[in-house]
């Protein structure tokens, strides 16, 4: 009997690893073996495991009841083609009762296999093992081994026509950098493809599709730059070409294409109708321990710790790629998923790659979309690059919403690199990685920036304060000190990028005798061997961290200058995230604006004022502000729930977000007028909110502030409108918290767990008594010390590390900062640190 294996990735229940099907098939001395897929997911991996190891591989394609199979590669193409048209395919065939079908290596695997057929709901397949007495498929079907790589041709361009491209370089600098890089590109045959990545820019911006300003070292490219692919000038930021692409590289480049997300499906569909092939690819997700035991308690059983081993790492689903497509200039005959619209692959991207087929990333921004939209509404067409006040905006790690930079260690680092152009803010992107941080490259280069450091140099990379940043750099190093050519120095910085260390001590030994062979002294040759080693494994691509630099100074540049426009397009973006919106919140209070509830009406809303959208209320989405917009403006209660069609319990919701208050002036009396509609509406279906007790049967409904916080927290996930507060100490404005992630002192009112310094609001998690406190705050809100307000007569910062006079910023009478300078304790009033270095001090 033949044995036919079936893959996990035709879904039915096989637990089948095909490495370990291919060596059990060795051990019993078989020469071939039969794939009886459904579909051809699996066809690569299978082909190539299988001719790896003298195994004859001999493709089938299971059809109900028939196993049609290839006995060589022109049947193969016959089988995919009539899978592509949902057809039988005209070739032999086995049935199902002639041959056997493998779904698991032998029957103490068969507890697994169950398990994957309840988790798949498919039908168990007992007696599906790999034992028995088999014959080879390929001696007695007459098969024979091929291997599937197709012939691919992307589109093609006139003759000469990057050559003809060349005038559209603006400077003799440019130019000469096209022509060198032209014949590079030309001798290794890669024309075609700059010409298909052009096309998709083009047609993204025939659309209207933002384009980001590059991704990955193509950014190094000036011809990328010419025909518009990239928006970066490498010749300003002495980018190098060979980090992209040079003589020694025989694959084809990689340019990824950054698109805003919102319009890529409307990009997707369109490159689909103007190349003669285009295809989506398919990718697999795997089984977790985690995601089995979901699976397994959805179905009410606990797995065993040996069916867990043996469903993790199989397949169990497909979705398609987030990124990847593929473009040809002529049709070509691979599997798609049966139905898809446009053709998605049912090849994953490795095997793509093993067949010889080229994917071109196009990955889809939610930043993108924003800056899109902001720059529209705005009318920006140009931004300046060098505004002083944008940097200050970013040093001070005021970055929410600015792309990379969110995080809160990215807002220290913000403060800790301090970027004061373009460049240095590229530095601050390549640092935030975890190589840089945990090898305390960011540490180094702050304590060089402020002149803290005296310890001997290279004195090579003056931009960097001699700190080996960027791959670029270690090339450059290569080039200028060891005489190698660019492609040389590209191969240099290959092989210390790796993780095998004798391989690299190997490179920097040989670049080391070149560096002395050419004249330099053995102890400079040693001091570069040393920093090269140092500092080479944490190196990043500057290329594509000057084009993300770009990116996030752009997103900090609109929300300097125009914060309406950034929080408005930000909250709405980020509306079911609490954590963003408060923090949004809290940096529109500490600019100075006044936030408003969201309203059901429209409301004059002053300059100095921000009005929150009804989508952020917990169970209002955006259709709810759509249908409010059509049919404002409402009377009251009753009109609006005339208008609109809603739950009782959302209308609800929208009175104690404060939706009403523009109807009814207060909190308060919303609340009424929605008790009084509630008991007119239905009694039965819903009772107002029980914070405040019983409140339904008070003539005169009372409410506190912090009812009204209460409210608040249960509707949006925070409280939102401050407490009125007279304190007569101040300190840091308790927004800086949630801003900056800075360890602050600040005084507030606490009341019921609620701490507000009359500027904002928040809930602390210490059970403090009512009263006022100066509490040292932590990141996110933290309360790590408290202290009776009365008691606190100032707050001294005790600073520590490497600083200069930027590191500070004014602040209260209150405070007070205590530093050591040149041996001498010295104490400056009125200011507050800008860096994390330093511990805070109550003075009682």
């Amino acid at each position: 009997m033949i044995p036919c294996v079936v893959s996990p990735y035709a879904f039915d229940g096989s637990i089948i690893r095909l490495e370990q099907v291919v060596e059990k098939a060795k051990s019993i001395g078989l020469k071939s073996l039969l794939l009886a897929d459904t579909n051809f997911h699996g066809t690569v991996t299978f082909n190539n495991l299988c001719r790896r190891n003298g195994i004859i591989p001999v493709h089938g394609l299971r059809v109900g009841t028939k196993v049609f199979y290839a006995r060589n590669r022109e049947e193969f193409e016959e089988l995919v083609k009539a899978y592509n048209r949902s057809e039988e395919p005209k070739l032999d065939f086995l049935k199902i009762d002639e041959i056997k079908l493998i779904y698991y290596l032998n029957d103490s695997q068969l507890d697994g296999h169950i398990a994957m057929c309840q988790i798949q709901q498919s039908p168990v397949k007992s007696g599906s093992s790999f034992d028995g007495a088999f014959e080879d498929a390929a001696l007695i079907l007459g098969c024979t081994p091929y291997d599937l790589r197709v012939e691919m041709k992307l589109p093609q361009p006139k003759k000469n026509w990057l050559r003809s491209c060349a005038e559209l370089a603006r400077t003799p600098e440019h130019r000469k950098r096209f022509e060198e890089e032209l014949n590079v590109i030309e001798r290794l045959g890669f024309e075609s493809y700059f010409y298909t990545v052009k096309r998709i820019v083009d047609i993204a911006r025939s659309l209207d599709v933002e384009i980001g300003p590059g991704r990955g070292s193509a950014v190094g490219s000036v011809i990328a730059y010419v025909l518009g692919i990239t928006k970066i000038d490498p010749i300003k930021y002495d980018l190098l070409f060979e980090r992209f692409l040079n003589e020694f590289r025989k694959e084809l480049p990689d340019i990824d294409i950054d698109v805003e997300d919102k319009k890529r499906p409307l990009l997707i569909e369109s490159l689909s109708q103007h190349f003669p092939f285009f295809a989506l690819i398919s990718t697999f997700s795997t089984l977790s321990e985690k995601s089995i035991l979901n699976e397994m308690n959805r179905l009410k059983q606990t797995p065993s710790s040996k069916v867990i081993e043996l469903l993790k790492g199989l397949p169990i689903h497909r979705s398609i790629h987030a990124a990847g497509v593929v473009i040809a200039g002529e049709p070509v005959n691979l599997p798609f998923v049966p139905g898809s619209k446009p053709f998605v692959l049912e090849y994953d991207m490795q095997s793509l790659e093993e067949i010889g087929v080229t994917k071109i990333d196009i990955l889809g921004l939610t930043t993108l979309s924003l800056l899109s939209q902001m720059k529209k509404n705005l009318e920006l067409h140009e931004i300046p690059m060098s505004d002083r006040s944008t940097y200050h905006t970013i040093s001070t790690g005021r970055t929410l919403g600015i792309f990379q930079l969110e995080r809160e260690f990215a807002r220290t680092l913000c403060r800790q690199i301090r970027p004061e152009s373009i460049e240095e803010l590229s530095v601050l992107l390549a640092m935030n990685r975890p190589g840089p941080l945990l090898a305390k490259l960011d540490r180094v280069y702050a304590r060089r920036k402020r002149s803290c450091d005296n310890s001997e140099r290279l004195n090579l990379f003056q931009d960097t304060f001699d700190v080996i940043i960027y791959q670029e750099q270690i090339m450059k190093l290569a080039m200028s000190l060891a005489g190698m050519s660019p492609a040389e120095s590209d191969l240099f910085r290959m092989a210390i990028s790796q993780k095998d260390r004798q391989a690299m001590k190997v490179a920097i030994e040989q670049l080391k005798a070149k560096v002395i062979q050419r004249g330099f002294g053995i102890s400079f040759a040693d001091h570069l061997s040393n920093t090269i080693e140092q500092f080479c494994a944490y190196a990043f691509n500057k290329s594509h961290s000057i084009a993300y630099a770009t990116i996030s100074y752009e997103l900090a540049y609109i929300k300097t200058h125009f914060p309406k426009v950034f929080f408005k397009y930000y909250i709405d973006e980020q509306a079911s995230d609490k954590k963003k919106i408060f923090q949004a919140i809290q940096e529109l209070r500490l600019r100075g604006f006044e936030v408003l509830c969201p309203s059901v009406n429209t409301v004059e809303v002053k300059e100095n004022q921000f009005q929150l959208p009804l989508s952020i209320i917990t169970g209002v989405g955006p259709s709810v502000e759509q249908m409010c917009a059509a049919k404002s403006p409402f009377s009251s209660i009753d009109d609006f729930a005339r208008k609109i069609s809603l739950p009782i319990s959302t209308i609800q919701r929208l009175v104690n977000a404060g939706a009403f208050d523009c109807i009814y002036s207060s909190r308060a009396e919303s609340l009424k007028a929605f008790n009084s509609f509630q008991k007119g509406y239905d009694p039965s279906l819903s009772e107002i909110s029980k914070v405040f007790g019983k409140l339904s049967e008070q003539k005169q409904l009372q409410i506190t502030e912090v009812d009204i916080a209460n409210l608040e927290e249960q509707v949006y996930g925070f409280p939102l409108t401050p407490l009125v507060v007279f304190l007569e100490k101040s300190f840091a404005p308790l927004s800086e918290v949630f801003c900056s992630s800075r360890v602050l002192p600040v005084a507030v009112k606490v009341q019921s767990s609620y701490a507000s310094d009359g500027m904002t609001i928040c809930k602390v998690d210490e059970k403090l008594s009512d009263g006022e406190y100066l509490i040292i705050f932590g990141i996110n809100g933290k309360a790590l010390k408290f202290y009776k307000l009365s008691e606190a007569k100032s707050v001294l910062y005790e600073v520590s590390g490497c600083f200069d006079e930027k590191d500070f910023e004014e602040a209260s009478p209150n405070e007070s900062v205590k530093v050591t300078l040149m041996g001498k304790k010295v104490f400056i009033e009125s200011a507050r640190p800008l860096t994390d270095t330093y511990r805070v001090l109550v003075v009682n």
